[in-house]
Formats: C-alpha cells, sequence, structure tokens
C-alpha cells in the first residue's frame, strides 16, 4: 500500500461526505447509523462531540451489508 492510499483510507469525512461516499441521502445514514445500527455502524470516529467515518469503515459498512445472493 503506497503513502497515498494509507492517507486516503484515514481521512475523516463528516457525515455528509460519507453518505456522498456510499452513495445515500445524508438523511438514510443517520436514520441507519442512529435507529438501525444503535451507533455502531459504520464504526464511527469521535472528535469532542462531533462524528466521522474513515473510507475504511464505509466500505467495511458497506460490504458487510452487500448480499450476495438473491
Amino acid at each position: 500500500m503506497t503513502n497515498s492510499n494509507k492517507y486516503n483510507e484515514r481521512t475523516l469525512r463528516s457525515i455528509k461526505e460519507a453518505s456522498e461516499h456510499i452513495g445515500i441521502k445524508e438523511a438514510s445514514l443517520k436514520h441507519l447509523f442512529y435507529n438501525v445500527y444503535n451507533q455502531k455502524q459504520p464504526q464511527p470516529t469521535k472528535l469532542g462531540n462531533r462524528l466521522y467515518f474513515t473510507t475504511e469503515a464505509l466500505d467495511k459498512f458497506i460490504d458487510t451489508n452487500t448480499q450476495t445472493e438473491v
């Protein structure tokens, strides 16, 4: 892994940026995070009272919730 890839994985994203990254509306991500997954998924990074998400945590959230069989 190059340094630039490592840096991108560790970049903190706001809820708005995180919703854009995974391709859903900001309100949908808030609903999933606060109501469906009880503030556990995607795994947040808390700085003070603010929540951020790493690209790695968002990608893991997508992988975990992707259904391979219909």
